[in-house]
């Protein structure tokens, strides 16, 4: 990663059927990763900053390495 000041996502968001009509809405979802491909699913909206946070820590460290490491 040496050299990206960014990252790129796609994510598709979706509702779930609901199994009875009484029943909450259950949202579900997916992130690609577009550079690695790496595509991982969640279940809660809630999760989705949490699945990004390792790649900006990332790219946050490798900022601060003192130049030309």
């Amino acid at each position: 990663m040496p050299g990206d000041d960014f990252h790129s996502f796609i994510v598709r968001i979706w509702l779930e059927e609901r199994a009875t009509k009484d029943s909450p809405p259950h949202w579900r979802g997916s992130l690609i990763h577009v550079l690695s491909g790496r595509q991982m699913y969640f279940d809660r909206l809630e999760s989705l900053p949490g699945l990004i946070r390792p790649y900006v820590e990332a790219m946050l460290a490798e900022s601060q390495l003192p130049e030309g490491e």
